[in-house]
């Protein structure tokens, strides 16, 4: 006895019944099925393979931002002063993505608590760079600009200021970032500069702060005091 030719046999009738139920239109669809079984097969493992393989790869992407999580997390509360600061720098390069920023951000925090406003104004700007057009990146920017104001370099400061200013509507123009203008412009000895940002913000302001603004305006600038007689005439 041929056990395979046996089981041909028992075979040809459950394709023949099957055959019999389907539709003249889909049996040229079950003749490619039928044709093409072991490809399709094939076809239907790689693709099962490949989801195990995004599930398994999505698993150890998540392990590892988890592990880096818990090794920031471990180097701010252990470490301190310069070799924390040493060290969040270090991790910061290597972070993965999902991780990165939140090392930036500690690693510009304990620059500046340790003193070391260069070093913050580095690890802001790779932050700023890294959202360049997202609501953390602009307050990364103002985070670097106060650190270069910090560490005497106001030049650089008023430049970066500005340029996030330009980039800004002027109805977003908070009065914080208008009054560092000013303040990075004074620094920079831009005193016309900085005293028409003051003269503006105090036009904006009321009471105490109008009172202020006006009195820098014209603590810089001699001409202060005529623009704002000016300006307030009717």
């Amino acid at each position: 006895m041929n056990p395979q030719k046996n089981q041909g046999e028992a075979t040809l009738p459950l394709l023949r019944d099957l055959q019999a139920e389907v539709s003249t239109e889909s049996a040229p669809l079950l003749q490619f099925i039928l044709r093409h079984a072991g490809l399709i097969a094939g076809v239907v493992v790689l693709f099962l393979l490949v989801l195990i393989g995004t599930g398994i790869w999505s698993w150890h992407a998540g392990n590892k931002n988890e592990e880096a999580r818990e090794e920031l997390a471990r180097t701010e509360l252990t470490l301190q002063g310069k070799e924390r600061t040493a060290a969040l720098k270090a991790l910061a390069a290597r972070m993965p993505d999902a991780v990165r920023v939140p090392a930036l951000l500690a690693w510009a925090q304990s620059a500046l608590a340790d003193d070391d406003p260069t070093a913050a104004a580095e690890a802001y700007s790779a932050v700023a760079a890294a959202d360049a057009d997202g609501a953390l990146g602009k307050a990364a920017g103002l985070g670097q600009a106060a650190s270069l104001l910090k560490a005497g370099k106001s030049v650089e400061a008023l430049s970066l200021l500005q340029n996030i200013e330009a980039r800004l509507p002027e109805n977003s123009r908070s009065l914080e970032l208008r009054q560092m203008v000013a303040e990075a412009a004074a620094a920079a000895g831009h005193n016309d500069i900085a005293a028409r940002v003051y003269l503006a913000l105090a036009r904006d302001s009321q009471g105490v702060e109008k009172d202020y603004f006006n009195a820098r305006a014209m603590a810089l600038t001699p001409s202060a005091a005529k623009e704002q007689e000016q300006s307030a005439q009717p």
